[in-house]
């Protein structure tokens, strides 16, 4: 991939990622029982960040087992399985 259009999507990704979290602690609190909103959201972030360690170590390490061009592609499940599981809340809101 020629680098400006590589700088270009991972911009894109980056400005994406970071609108992510908000809008899905934005959904937890909306959705969780009063009695543990606080628990809830606590929940959440604590497995989003050790998701993100995992996935990070993970991709570190099939650096040098996995072809550069198809490394990208083991991310993809992460973001399909959020809308597949958020599904429901979005067409409640419509």
């Amino acid at each position: 991939m020629p680098l400006p259009l590589f700088v270009a999507v991972m911009l894109v990704w980056g400005l994406a990622v970071v609108a992510d979290s908000p809008q899905f602690s934005a959904l937890v609190a909306q959705e969780a029982p009063a009695a543990i909103k606080g628990t809830a959201l606590t929940l959440v972030t604590c497995l989003g960040f050790a998701l993100t360690v995992v996935s990070l170590q993970l991709f570190g390490a099939l650096q040098g087992v996995v072809e550069a061009q198809y490394l990208f592609l083991l991310l993809a499940p992460g973001p399909l399985l959020g809308l597949w599981a958020t599904r429901k809340a979005v067409t409640r809101t419509v």
